[in-house]
């Protein structure tokens, strides 16, 4: 979300061709960045650097392309920091080609992500530990979202867990120790009310981890147009469907494994696993029956 994108594009072809698509394409580029960005061009050969806030500009020249279904468009885009780097080739108004190189699928996150195999999102989910022994994170559906923060060990749990992205914890399980019911369950649930203000400098832990694990793994259909069309347009291509919150294309068809179900990843190391194992088990069931 935070991290720019460089995109450099090349194309070649015949001088009279390349003078039309640039046109469109510039026209395209003003209308969206305002000017912002570098033509690098030669005899023979188009060179476009762009720098954006957010994905690479596909949109712009996928749409020109399909005017000039002669040229063949390449793209390569460097993402922020973290080494993340791709690459794409468009001809005819079609992505032909994709590739992500990821040098480390999840950084510093343990993640887990499930989806079927029409790539609903059945959960994602990022994790770490904190000095405290503690544990937060944030867990998405196709539907529903919150952060989450772990407390205790293994014989008593304590589940806290936001509604969306709400500065507040809005419900909560007691795990293990103490926590039995008049139905003799293994966890107590309670919905708080009021709620409970998450503490500034945890939620900007929150919202950091929730932004890193969302701009490698996580695409919202509610998120303006330009950002979303590369993906719509692999979902169509894919035959996946599209739902509030999403799996990137690439991690659905690069990154995870095809199960019988559908897609599948398990980045988790051994202390996380608990700790997911137990957000899937409440938080999931909560959000998918709307109680504890």
């Amino acid at each position: 979300m935070a991290d720019r994108v460089t995109t450099r594009v090349v194309v070649a072809g015949a001088a009279d061709t390349l003078g039309a698509y640039r046109r469109q394409v510039n026209a395209l580029l003003d209308e969206e960045y305002g000017g912002n960005y570098r033509e690098l061009h030669t005899p023979g050969r188009l060179e476009y650097e762009v720098r954006t806030p957010a994905g690479a500009p596909f949109p712009q020249f996928v749409t020109a392309s399909a005017d000039f279904p002669e040229l063949v468009v390449e793209l390569s885009w460097t993402k922020g920091a973290g080494g993340e780097r791709g690459s794409a080739t468009v001809q005819g108004g079609k992505l032909l080609e994709h590739a992500a190189q990821d040098p480390v699928a999840g950084g510093s996150l343990a993640i887990e992500a499930r989806a079927g195999a029409d790539g609903t999102l059945e959960l994602a989910l990022a994790t770490r530990a904190r000095a405290d022994g503690s544990w937060i994170g944030y867990a998405v559906t196709a539907t529903q979202h919150a952060f989450f923060l772990m407390r205790g060990d293994g014989a008593a749990r304590e589940l806290s867990a936001s509604d969306g992205v709400e500065p507040e914890w809005a419900e909560r399980w007691r795990i293990g120790a103490g926590a039995a019911t008049a139905g003799g369950a293994a966890a107590a649930y309670a919905e708080l009310d009021p709620r409970e203000p998450i503490d500034a400098a945890l939620l900007d832990e929150l919202d950091r981890l929730a932004n890193e694990f969302a701009d490698g793994w996580i695409w919202f259909a509610a998120a303006p147009a330009a950002e979303t069309a590369i993906e719509r347009h692999r979902y169509e291509l894919h035959g996946l469907k599209v739902n509030e919150a999403n799996l990137r294309a690439e991690r659905l068809r690069g990154t995870m494994a095809r199960t019988a179900e559908g897609y599948a990843f398990d980045g988790l190391s051994e202390a996380a696993r608990p700790v997911a194992a137990l957000v899937a088990r409440h938080w999931l069931a909560a959000a998918g029956a709307g109680a504890g």
